[in-house]
C-alpha cells in the first residue's frame, strides 16, 4: 500500500488568506538553509524627498513566472523604459518639493504672504489624498503604456499652468492638476516598472525606480532652488514642463502594451505577517503625527533659515543638497536594520528629529546647518521604518495597508502648513520648530505604548515568518489529504473477510472472462 501521508499536494495557498500564527520562538528555531540571508527583507522602498517621501511597496513575486511583457521586450528597450520611469520619478519628486524651496520666491513673486505659499502645500497633500484611490481603480484595466503617458501629460499641463500663473488662485490650479497626477503616477509606477523584468528582479528594479526619486532630493530641489533665486521662481516650471513633454512622448514609445488587461489576471497580493488592527493604527497615529510636526517647519523652512537663522540664499541650494545626500545615505544604512528592530528604528528617527527640532530654535547659522543634516538623517529613518513597519501590521491586503498609510502621511502633510500658518500669523516663524518639537514628542509617546509581546514578535523577520508560515500551512493541507484518502480502519478478521470476498470476486470474473472467450 501507498503512503499517501507523506505525498505533496501541488497546490499554492491563498495568498490573501490568513496563515497559521507562528510564535517567535518557532521562527527562531528554524535555521535557513541554501545560503538564504533571513535577513533580507526589503518589502518596503522609500525615499525622502526635502519635506515629503515617495513609497512603494514590494510584494512577493513568484519567480516560476514571467509577463508576456517581460518575454517580447528586447533587453535595450526594457532598460530604456526603466530609465525613462526613474527619470519621471525624478521630475514628478522635484516639482512636489519645489513649493517648499521656492515658497519665498513665490511669495515675493505675487506678493502675498509667506503662509499663504503654506497653503498651497496643503492643497497638493490634500488633493493627493482625494483623488489616489478613485484614481487607480478607474484605471486599474487600463493599459499602462496608456494611462502612464495621460497621466505624465496631464502633470504636464499643470507644471505649465503654475509656470504661466500671476495669481495664488492660478498657482492653486496647477499645483491641483499636478498633484492628481503625481497620486496616480506612483500608484503605477512600480507595477509598471516591474513588468519589465522577471518576477524574481522585482526589488531591483523597484529600487531603480527610487534612484530617480532620490536624485530629486539630492540634485533636483537644489536644482529649483538655484534657477528660481536666479532666473525667478517661474523657471523651474518652464523646466520641468519641457521635461514632461519628452518624458510623454518617450513613455508612449518605449513602454510595452499590457496584455494582462485584457487576459483580466491580477497579480498576487500578500497580507501582514503580524496582522493587528490596534498595532497598525498605532502605526498610522506615529505616522499621522510626525508628517504634522514635519511639515509645520519644513513648508516654511527657506524663510526660517534666511530670516531667523541669517543663512544667506546663495547657501540654500547647497543645504537642501547636503540634506538629500544625507537621506540617501541614511536610507541605504537602515534598510537592512529593520527586519530585527523596526520600532527601534522608528523611535531613533524620532529621536534625530527632535534633535534638529531643538537645535532648529536656537536659530544660528551653525545650528541650522547641524539641524539640516539631523533632520534629514531622521526623517528618512523614520519614513523607512514607518512603511515597513505598517506593512508588517496591516491586517489587509498590503496594497490597502499602504494605500491607508499614504492617506496618513498626506493628511499630515496637509494638516502641517495649515498649522503652520497660524503659528507664522499670530508668533512669526521663530515659533515654528517649538511646534514641530511638541508634535514629535506625541509621536514618541505613541511608539512607547507598544508591548514587549509586540516587540519580540517583530524581532522575527518577516521573510522568515511568512516562510514558515507557509510550511504549517502546507503540512495541514498534507494531512487534510491524508485523512480524505487513508481506507478506512478495519480490525484483522474484517481484513481477512474484506481479502476473501475479493479473492472470490476475482476467481468468479475471471471464470466469465473465460466463458466469454470461449463463446
Amino acid at each position: 500500500m501507498i503512503d499517501t501521508r507523506e505525498r505533496v499536494v501541488d497546490d499554492d495557498p491563498d495568498p490573501t488568506r490568513e496563515l497559521p500564527q507562528v510564535t517567535h520562538l518557532d521562527a527562531l528555531d528554524a535555521t535557513p538553509k541554501g545560503g538564504v540571508d533571513p535577513y533580507d527583507d526589503v518589502t518596503t522602498a522609500s525615499m525622502p524627498i526635502v519635506a515629503g517621501a515617495s513609497t512603494v511597496v514590494i510584494d512577493d513575486a513568484d519567480s516560476g513566472t514571467r509577463s508576456i511583457e517581460a518575454l517580447t521586450l528586447s533587453p535595450l528597450r526594457s532598460k530604456l523604459a526603466l530609465a525613462t520611469l526613474a527619470t519621471a520619478a525624478f521630475a514628478f519628486g522635484a516639482n512636489e518639493a519645489s513649493i517648499v524651496a521656492l515658497s519665498q520666491s513665490i511669495s515675493t513673486g505675487l506678493a502675498v504672504p509667506i503662509a499663504s505659499i503654506g497653503l498651497i502645500a496643503t492643497v497638493f497633500a490634500l488633493t493627493v489624498v482625494v483623488v489616489s484611490t478613485p484614481l487607480t481603480l478607474l484605471t486599474s484595466r487600463a493599459s499602462k503604456r496608456l494611462t502612464l503617458s495621460i497621466t505624465v501629460g496631464v502633470w504636464t499641463v499643470g507644471v505649465l499652468i503654475t509656470a504661466l500663473s500671476q495669481s495664488l488662485v492660478h498657482l492653486a490650479g496647477g499645483r491641483i492638476v499636478s498633484a492628481a497626477a503625481h497620486a496616480l503616477f506612483w500608484a503605477l509606477v512600480a507595477p509598471a516598472a516591474v513588468s519589465l523584468f522577471a518576477p524574481h528582479l522585482r526589488a531591483r528594479t523597484v529600487t531603480r525606480i527610487m534612484v530617480g526619486s532620490a536624485a530629486a532630493g539630492v540634485v533636483g530641489t537644489p536644482l529649483v532652488t538655484l534657477s528660481g533665486t536666479s532666473f525667478g521662481w517661474h523657471a523651474p516650471y518652464w523646466g520641468l514642463a519641457a521635461l514632461g513633454v519628452l518624458l510623454t512622448a518617450a513613455l508612449a514609445i518605449v513602454l510595452p502594451g499590457d496584455s494582462r488587461a485584457a487576459s483580466g489576471v491580477r497579480a498576487p497580493h500578500t497580507r501582514g505577517d503580524i496582522p493587528s488592527r490596534r498595532m497598525f493604527a498605532k502605526v498610522v497615529g506615529v505616522a499621522f503625527t510626525a508628517t504634522v510636526g514635519m511639515s509645520v517647519s519644513w513648508t516654511y523652512i527657506v524663510p526660517f533659515y534666511t530670516i531667523q537663522a541669517g543663512l544667506s540664499s546663495a547657501s540654500i541650494p547647497g543645504l537642501f543638497a547636503l540634506g538629500g545626500i544625507v537621506a540617501v545615505a541614511t536610507t541605504l544604512a537602515v534598510t537592512r536594520l529593520l527586519a530585527r528592530n523596526v520600532v527601534q528604528a522608528v523611535r531613533a528617527g524620532l529621536a534625530l528629529l527632535a534633535a534638529a527640532w531643538g537645535l532648529l530654535a536656537v536659530a544660528t547659522p551653525w545650528s541650522a546647518i547641524a539641524a539640516q543634516v539631523l533632520q534629514a538623517a531622521g526623517w528618512a529613518a523614520l519614513l523607512a521604518a514607518l512603511l515597513n513597519w505598517a506593512m508588517r501590521h496591516t491586517p489587509w491586503r498590503t496594497d490597502v495597508g499602504a494605500s491607508m498609510y499614504s492617506v496618513a502621511v498626506n493628511l499630515g502633510a496637509a494638516v502641517g502648513p495649515v498649522l503652520g500658518a497660524t503659528i507664522v500669523s499670530t508668533w512669526g516663524t521663530r515659533a515654528l520648530p517649538l511646534a514641530s518639537l511638541a508634535m514629535t514628542i506625541l509621536a514618541v509617546a505613541i511608539t512607547t505604548t507598544v508591548d514587549t509581546y509586540t516587540l519580540r514578535q517583530l524581532s522575527v523577520p518577516r521573510r522568515l515568518r511568512v516562510a514558515l508560515q507557509a510550511r504549517f500551512a502546507l503540512r495541514e493541507r498534507r494531512r487534510a489529504w491524508a485523512r480524505r484518502t487513508r481506507p478506512a480502519a478495519m480490525t484483522p478478521r474484517g481484513r481477512a473477510v474484506a481479502f476473501t470476498r475479493g479473492a472470490a470476486k476475482a476467481r468468479h470474473a475471471l471464470r466469465e472472462r473465460t466463458v466469454r472467450v470461449g463463446r
